[in-house]
């Protein structure tokens, strides 16, 4: 999958959205990002794992394939 034009800037602005998704929820932005990327891991062989990246994505408010290419990138980190 290829990284969409200015990527890096995109990272630092799905990291807030996140950031804001996790202080409405009580939650722990790193919780979140190590879910995505196990979940990541899973969502080939495991819907419900593919339905939790999407959900995240939607609620944050960006396109499932962005959210794979920034938990891509975080993986790697």
């Amino acid at each position: 999958m290829e990284k969409p034009p200015n990527f890096e800037n995109r990272e630092s602005v799905i990291d807030g959205l996140i950031e804001s998704l996790a202080e409405r929820e009580g939650m722990n932005s790193e919780d979140i990002i190590s879910d995505i990327i196990t979940f990541a891991e899973l969502s080939e062989e495991d819907e419900g794992a593919k339905g939790y990246i999407e959900e995240v994505a939607e609620r944050i408010g960006i396109p499932y394939d962005e959210m794979i290419v920034y938990v891509i990138k975080k993986a790697k980190e």
